[in-house]
């Protein structure tokens, strides 16, 4: 999560933005008020990266509205001088579910969740929908672990799908490589992931897999400032505007032709234009 941004920034600086840069980690939250009081003195942007810092930053920013904040992940609006930030996650999940849709022999898929809210809550709904305009007759399971690193959950739940007969699994977060590694552990069960670095890990298991690209936030800042925009804002992550990326797996048992081509279309139009998937009428079992 925290690396995504880091290379977002560093993606942005390598474009040709000049941006004089420094990360700051291992924020607790109780601390988060004080942290973007000592920053505010010596930094003209403050990206606060977690939705955990949000109220930090409703708190914070408004105290220094020479400063630039960004908050994320909210779709909510926090100030004039406050962007914030949300990643349409739908639109990577729509495709991860026209995969699983294509991929499963069984008709049975496992959604390994994190918590139902913000853009984990829009993936997974995304994927429902892909999964079900792609197969109508394919079934999941869906089971919350309530925790965005809670690995030991997500293991246990992805080995209940299993055991199941779920033999294409997904999941959000980073709690999902609990369950990813099970997936790995088992025969003919497959995995559609949520970033590239999956593939790389779990190269016989995963099929293909989206991933952030957080540079589309700061560079969208760095465009607004040129403009003379401040905060008041939200702006969006998605296929449209570089906001995300997705790698098809090269092997061929994972990813056939005619399932890559079903993915690449529905990513195409996506890239084309923002906002094509609506998950509004998407009610999850």
């Amino acid at each position: 999560w925290c690396q995504s941004m880091h290379m977002g920034v560093e993606k942005a600086i390598s474009l040709g933005y000049e941006i004089d840069y420094t990360p700051v980690e291992a924020v607790a939250t109780a601390d988060a008020p004080n942290t973007l009081d000592q920053l505010a003195e010596n930094y003209d942007i403050i990206i606060c990266h977690g939705a955990m810092f949000n109220t930090a930053v409703q708190e914070i920013g408004p105290e220094y509205p020479d400063q630039i904040w960004a908050a994320g992940t909210t779709d909510q609006l926090f100030g004039e001088n406050i962007f914030t930030y949300m990643p349409m996650s739908e639109e990577p999940g729509y495709i991860n579910g026209v995969i699983a849709g294509l991929m499963t022999k069984a008709n049975k898929v496992g959604i390994v969740g994190s918590t139902d809210g913000a853009d984990s809550a829009r993936y997974v709904r995304g994927f429902v929908m892909g999964l079900q305009e792609s197969n109508p007759d394919a079934e999941y399971m869906l089971s919350w672990t309530g925790s965005f690193s809670d690995t030991v959950g997500a293991g246990d739940i992805g080995n209940t799908f299993i055991q199941a007969g779920c033999d294409v699994l997904v999941g959000p977060a980073q709690q999902a490589v609990g369950a990813l590694r099970n997936v790995d552990a088992a025969e003919g069960v497959t995995w559609v992931g949520q970033t590239t670095s999956q593939i790389i890990d779990f190269p016989k298991c995963v099929s293909a897999a989206a991933d952030y690209d957080y540079s589309a936030v700061v560079i969208g800042i760095m465009e607004r400032m040129a403009e003379g925009k401040l905060g008041g804002e939200n702006i969006p992550l998605n296929y449209n505007n570089g906001g995300f990326i997705y790698t098809f797996s090269e092997n061929a048992e994972l990813m056939p032709e005619e399932t890559k081509a079903a993915a690449q279309a529905a990513l195409d139009a996506m890239i084309a234009e923002a906002n094509t998937i609506d998950f509004s009428n998407i009610v999850l079992k």
